[in-house]
Formats: structure tokens, C-alpha cells, sequence
């Protein structure tokens, strides 16, 4: 993992409140969702937070999801890497017909913290990673510990950690459309999150879904990599 540099200032999730649903959107397609995965200290969010974190990857949901995660509505986020430079990264490390073994390809896409946290280790991480078919169907020892979730490939989230997995075929990446690429997106917070656990697994769900459809629509992916515009909630009451 490279070092990281945090933007000068804090970005308040909760700055603006949204004229209308249409003045909320980010272009990730995310929309209300099933569930209140964002429920959290503010119940706002604006377009303009939206744009800084996370090079504008996370939708406005999954930025109430943050703020719970994080337990603030004023974040940071790095200012080195955005879903452009990640999925350029694992084009350059994509090789069709040879799936990775052992290490494979990563990139991140952004650490996020709240700014009472300025300085210390970040509350949020979101990566992507380059995985195979037996990875992205089953095989993986810390995501089968947690809870299964309806969306891409596979996806499993915890209060920690979520993952999820999906399969792109695209003409940014050669021979994908023989053997398609299978991407990881990974959420991880630093500590367990306090609070409700379907309230955190759904905000993880919702973060790790907002990430893998920015990604999806950088790379090109055809039917967004079997992805839906919103992630499928379980906590939706």
C-alpha cells in the first residue's frame, strides 16, 4: 500500500441538503436503495461531498453509509487514487486466459476517515483486486465467515469487512469476452464499527456495491458486470 496523502480540509457529507432526489445523484445510478444502510449522524448528504470522496465513486447512499461507519458526517478522503487510475491498474495487470495465482493485481481506490481522525490510520479502505472463478464462487476463507448478500457474482459482508465479486466483460480488458475477468472490490474498516450489526453489514453492502458500479461503468463492463444500479439490503426496515 502506497502512503497516504490527505486533502487539506474536511468534507462535510452533511453540508448541503439536496433540493430533490435528481440534485442527490452522482451518476452511479444508486438510488434510495431497499434499506437505511445510511442512516447515521446526518440523514443529509450533497452532490458536491459526493464528488470529493472517493474521486466521486461512492453514491449518496453509500455516503451515509460512511458516515456511519465512521461515526461522522465530516470526512476525508485521500487524494491519490480514483476509479480511473484503479481501473487502469488492473487493465495493465489483466492477462486473459491465465487467472492469478497466489498474490494477484490490486488498487486501491481510496481510504476515507473522519476528521476527528486526521492523522491517524484511516476508518475505511476500499480496494479492488484481479480474482479468478473458484475465488469469485466460493472460495475464500475470511468471506465465508460472513453474511451472504444478493449481488454481482458473490458478495460477503460483515461489520468489518465486505466483499464482492463480479464478473466483467469488456473491450478494455483483450480476451474477456472468452474468459471474463472477475474483479474483487474489498471494504475494510479498521475496527469493528459500534452500533446495530444489520445497520453496519448494510452500510458495508452499500459501499462495497457503490465502488464495484463505479468501476463497472470505468471499465465498460457489459450489463455492468451483472450488477444492479442499487445494492440489494438485507436490515430493510
Amino acid at each position: 500500500m502506497r502512503n497516504r496523502r490527505y486533502v487539506l480540509g474536511a468534507v462535510t457529507v452533511a453540508a448541503v441538503i439536496c433540493a430533490g432526489a435528481a440534485g442527490c445523484s452522482n451518476g452511479n445510478g444508486d438510488g434510495d436503495g431497499n434499506g437505511t444502510a445510511g442512516e447515521g449522524p446526518d440523514e443529509t448528504t450533497s452532490s458536491a461531498a459526493s464528488g470529493a470522496i472517493c474521486g466521486g465513486a461512492m453514491s449518496p447512499n453509500a455516503l451515509k453509509a460512511l458516515a456511519l461507519l465512521t461515526g461522522s458526517s465530516e470526512l476525508r478522503s485521500t487524494d491519490e487514487d480514483d476509479v480511473r487510475s484503479a481501473a487502469e491498474t488492473l487493465v495493465a495487470g489483466w492477462k486473459p486466459l491465465s487467472p492469478p495465482s497466489g498474490p494477484g493485481v490490486e488498487a486501491d481506490l481510496c481510504a476515507v476517515s473522519s476528521k476527528e481522525a486526521s492523522g491517524g490510520p484511516a476508518d475505511v479502505r476500499i480496494t479492488f483486486g484481479l480474482s479468478d472463478a473458484e475465488t469469485a464462487q466460493g472460495g475464500h476463507e475470511i468471506a465465508q465467515s460472513l453474511t451472504p448478500y444478493e449481488m454481482g457474482e458473490r458478495a460477503s459482508v460483515g461489520t468489518q469487512y465486505a466483499f464482492l465479486w463480479f464478473a466483467c466483460t469488456s473491450e478494455q480488458l483483450a480476451g474477456s469476452k472468452e474468459t471474463p475477468a472477475y474483479i474483487q472490490t474489498e471494504v475494510r474498516n479498521a475496527l469493528p464499527p459500534e452500533g446495530d450489526e444489520g445497520r453496519l453489514r448494510d452500510a458495508d453492502a452499500t459501499v462495497v456495491h457503490s465502488a464495484s458500479v463505479a468501476l463497472a461503468r470505468q471499465l465498460k463492463c457489459d450489463n455492468l458486470g451483472g450488477l444492479k444500479s442499487e445494492p440489494t439490503l438485507k436490515n430493510s426496515n
